[in-house]
């Protein structure tokens, strides 16, 4: 279990942390997960959509929200369908949004299957779009604000999934993406790295710097 406050020096980017619980939790670890974010005021926790149900329990009488997390790898065939099942199931369940991670390859056949549904399936909840931040070049980021305002995205999820330290060029895509940020105004910018803590720190001076109207709309998902 992370400990923020030691973890992390700058109280403003402690503020920002929210949970993100690993796949293979069981019920001790969920209810532990729930009280934690009790305990040190996190407002959000992302899992795993058969722990949704699970957790509620735990959560539905304090402040925190539960976040449903869906791996696409493809959107051909019936998986368009299967995911619009899955997010309305979790839904019922307890969940407050759900974060929907996919290849960029993808993002536009989203943003055109969902379009037609969106304000139905996520009325007064949260669409999380998740990308591979190393996958996204500099001239892609236009393309994919377009889509994520076609479809009403609450935020765009950021993730680095593979940390080589100094030869990562991390920062430079943050760099990139707020550079060309073109969002809904009330678009939040989340982030998630792993284990890599020391990159909130980062992320937090580059949005200070280049984009400081996002600042209170920054979260970070750090591995529970």
């Amino acid at each position: 279990m992370i400990n923020i406050k030691e973890i992390f020096d700058n109280d403003n980017v402690a503020q920002c942390v929210s949970l993100w619980l690993p796949d293979n939790c069981d019920g001790s670890d969920l209810a532990g997960a729930a009280e934690y974010t009790a305990e040190m005021k996190i407002n959000s926790l992302s899992v795993t959509p058969k722990d949704v149900p699970v957790i509620w329990p735990w959560v539905e009488k304090i402040d925190v929200k539960i976040i449903a997390r869906f791996y696409v790898d493809s959107l051909a065939g019936q998986n368009v369908s299967n995911l619009v099942v899955g997010v309305n199931s979790v839904f019922k369940q307890g969940a407050s949004g759900a974060q929907i991670i996919l290849p960029l390859s993808e993002l536009e056949h989203l943003s055109d299957s969902l379009s037609v549904v969106r304000e139905d399936l996520f009325f007064n909840k949260e669409l999380s779009v998740g990308l591979d931040v190393l996958q996204v070049w500099p001239l892609d980021w236009a393309n994919v604000f377009d889509n994520l305002k076609k479809i009403n995205a609450t935020s765009l999820l950021l993730i680095l999934n593979h940390d080589d330290m100094e030869k990562s060029d991390f920062t430079g895509r943050i760099y990139g993406a707020l550079e060309c940020w073109n969002a809904s105004p009330d678009m939040e910018l989340h982030v998630m790295f792993g284990e890599s803590h020391g990159r909130a720190e980062q992320v937090y001076r580059l949005v200070a710097i280049n984009r400081p109207e996002l600042l209170n709309k920054l979260k970070f998902f750090v591995s529970y």
